[in-house]
């Protein structure tokens, strides 16, 4: 493998950790409006249910909003596990393949 063909292979896995990094942080996002709605739905599905979870009182405002922000912390977290353990699974087959890739490269020569 010539210096220029490892270049390639360098930007390359630059831009491949580079699009994970992006794969996360949008995922991670989406989780968390996901985990918000879900948190206002059951906010307004059963508000006796949250206010028991959650020790509120009448004066600490509206229910659905501190719902949705909990389901939105707790919505984040998830995505970010979810997202990191999909990326680290998918960056271990590519290290993979690009050593059986090598080997086959170096084998030619």
């Amino acid at each position: 493998m010539d210096d220029i063909e490892k270049q390639n292979l360098q930007k390359g896995m630059v831009k491949t950790a580079a699009g994970y990094f992006l794969l996360i942080l949008l995922g991670s996002l989406f989780a968390s409006l996901l985990g918000g709605a879900f948190g206002a739905l059951v906010a307004v599905i059963s508000p006796a249910f949250v206010k028991g979870l959650f020790s509120l009182k009448p004066e600490d405002g509206n229910i659905a909003r501190y719902a949705f922000t909990v389901g939105m912390i707790w919505g984040l977290f998830i995505g970010v596990g979810v997202s990191g353990f999909a990326c680290l699974l998918t960056t271990v087959v590519k290290i993979i393949r690009l050593r059986i890739e090598c080997r086959k490269i170096d084998g030619n020569q």
